[in-house]
């Protein structure tokens, strides 16, 4: 008798935020994504990552992980600083939300909402959840871990959370004869040389990062980053008036333009944020919600569509 072809094992990624799977508080940490901070550890493991402007074009990460769902992670970092609207991205997921500080705007939001549990590195009670590596140099070498992060949440009695609305909806894969045979995309937030991209893999369904044209790995693996859907949006910024260290705003709550890739196949959609409180979700043009395909998600958050290209066959 015939045997069945055994699906590929993914290089690496962790299963997806699944709508109505989520029975604990969802893990979001904020990683640097300085020159000094690559290469980046944890978010290989990641269900969710979020890609967005700091300042000065550098870009900053918001890794979400799911207790029970995603793996264990022995090491998730550096750790770095809030801004408003990663926070209100986080508070749609309802998430234990760990950093190191944060601008003003995005402190007085954590430290006042009720939507998040805040667990802030430079604050006392915080601090015992992260730890500085001593092979790197500060700000870029604080780090926490899985472990840590449920402790904290334990240990505040906020672990379990059973909210039906956290979440992506999922769709079976394309069938591979089904896939095309390559597709990639590129794009930049504020200089071009500066970029990232991601190359479709047919076996696996999924796509593999790259930075300034190569492979984007993660530190504790050496395996490079890897996801079955991406998501490029387009987000208005502008610098907020008078701010000494030149910090932007970006309008997260509301709705804009957006890409979604999966099965090699981009498609246009627009995404959605009610409230600083409400969940982004993402709409077909007929208005229904986007069916991912099971397993993790990148969402690349742009100042305008044109950052971006796309070549495939």
């Amino acid at each position: 008798a015939a045997t069945a072809t055994p699906e590929p094992v993914a290089p690496t990624g962790a299963p997806g935020l699944a709508r109505g799977s989520v029975r604990k508080r969802p893990l979001v940490v904020m990683i640097d994504n300085h020159p000094d901070a690559y290469p980046q550890s944890g978010m290989g493991q990641a269900a969710l990552v979020f890609e967005a402007l700091a300042e000065f074009g550098v870009t900053r990460f918001m890794a979400v992980f799911e207790p029970g769902v995603t793996p264990e992670v022995a090491k998730i970092g550096p750790v770095r600083s809030t801004r408003l609207y990663f926070a209100q991205w986080a508070m749609g997921l309802h998430a234990l939300y760990a950093h190191a500080g944060g601008s003003p705007q995005g402190l007085e939001l954590v430290e006042s909402t009720d939507q998040l549990v805040n667990l802030d590195a430079l604050h006392s009670g915080g601090s015992q959840y992260f730890a500085r590596s001593d092979d790197r140099d500060a700000p870029h070498n604080l780090y926490t871990s899985s472990a840590w992060l449920e402790q904290a949440a334990a240990n505040q009695g906020v672990s379990d959370l059973n909210d039906p609305a956290i979440g992506f909806v999922f769709k079976p894969d394309a069938a591979e004869s089904l896939r095309p045979r390559q597709q990639q995309l590129n794009y930049f937030f504020i200089y071009q040389e500066d970029d990232a991209g991601w190359t479709y893999d047919r076996a696996t369904n999924g796509y593999l990062r790259l930075r300034r044209g190569q492979p984007a790995r993660d530190a504790e693996t050496g395996k490079q980053l890897w996801t079955k859907n991406v998501v490029v949006m387009e987000v208005q910024e502008a610098k907020i008036p008078d701010d000494p260290k030149g910090r932007i705003e970006q309008a997260v709550v509301g709705e804009g333009r957006a890409r979604v890739f999966a099965d090699g196949v981009e498609r246009e959609v627009r995404w959605r944020k009610d409230a600083p409180a409400g969940q982004l979700g993402f709409f077909d043009t007929d208005g229904s919600e986007v069916r991912f395909n099971s397993g993790p998600a990148w969402i690349a958050v742009l100042p305008a569509l044109d950052n971006l290209t796309v070549t495939g066959t």
